[in-house]
């Protein structure tokens, strides 16, 4: 299915904005990210205690990944496409657990994409890639992707122009799926009660996601509408405020080795944002969304 020519400009964080947040250094976020290096909202069903514990930070951080591959439908003979693949955690859940023999990583993060090389995964191909010049030889049988939407629109544009650049993700995806293929999302987004021109958004886009917007519910369901049935939406902002309060312990746990590794400056950036973020979560300003999306049988064209 071809793209529509007006779904085909670039909007959202460029390669510099993700290379500015993401590659600070694996061994600084190492410091107070699970041993997987899952930098996303984990998934707490079931799972108490103290959210900064490794074993159950990682316990729950594999249990998201769990999660996003059931419901994308991968099985061991199936062929995944991760967008926004991070360091490589849910490939290596895939290829490890779900022994998927063939699966393709999308990351703009020069570190990220070189940490994927360095595991070594049987079958794993991984690119420095964005999503709109991605081409792949043959239909995937499952897409994921967790935390990169938020990275596809800039504040300054106005809705149509949103839902036009959320629209061409939709219809990139749908074109990469047999019919009945799901594609399991993961964003942060801004709940009903935040304005996109208040003090929200405006702190994602300047200490968290250079260049980036956070999009509303109401936005992805009008977006992906042409292309994709919603057949389930989780809600788990709750689920951010454990994750975020377990990286902040961690980080504040290890700062002095953290302020070796990236200075005292970045580490205060660090320990503010997440903190702010954790702030931004209880109070509900923003929330996150699991979403899986199954392709319908007749495609918009």
């Amino acid at each position: 299915m071809s793209v529509p020519p007006e779904q085909r400009g670039r909007a959202g964080a460029t390669a510099a904005d993700i290379q500015a947040h993401y590659d600070v250094g694996k061994e600084f976020y190492g410091l107070w990210l699970d041993p997987g290096l899952t930098y996303s909202c984990a998934l707490w069903d079931g799972i108490t205690g103290d959210p900064a514990r490794t074993d159950l930070l990682l316990r729950a951080q594999r249990a998201k990944l769990r999660y996003h591959l059931a419901q994308a439908g991968i099985t061991a003979d199936g062929r995944l496409l991760d967008i926004g693949c991070g360091w490589g955690s849910l490939l290596r859940t895939a290829t490890e657990e779900t022994g998927v023999r063939h699966a393709v990583g999308l990351t703009l993060s020069a570190d990220q994409h070189a940490h994927v090389r360095s595991l070594g995964l049987p079958g794993v191909d991984v690119r420095i890639q964005d999503w709109r010049d991605h081409e792949p030889d043959e239909p995937y049988d499952g897409i994921v992707s967790i935390g990169a939407f938020e990275h596809f629109t800039h504040l300054d544009m106005p809705h149509d122009e949103r839902i036009t650049a959320y629209r061409a993700f939709f219809a990139r995806c749908a074109a990469w799926l047999p019919p009945f293929g799901r594609l399991s999302l993961q964003t942060i987004a801004l709940t009903d009660g935040s304005d996109l021109d208040g003090p929200v958004p405006a702190f994602f886009a300047r200490e968290v996601f250079p260049g980036s917007a956070l999009p509303r519910l109401s936005e992805i369901t009008t977006a992906s509408e042409p292309y994709f049935a919603i057949t389930a939406v989780r809600e788990d902002g709750g689920d951010y405020v454990r994750t975020l309060r377990g990286w902040s312990t961690r980080l504040v746990r290890a700062r002095e080795e953290a302020e070796s590794l990236v200075g005292p400056d970045t580490y205060r950036r660090y320990r503010t944002y997440l903190r702010a973020s954790e702030i931004v979560f209880m109070r509900q300003a923003s929330t996150l969304y699991r979403i899986t999306l199954r392709r319908r049988q007749c495609r918009a064209r």
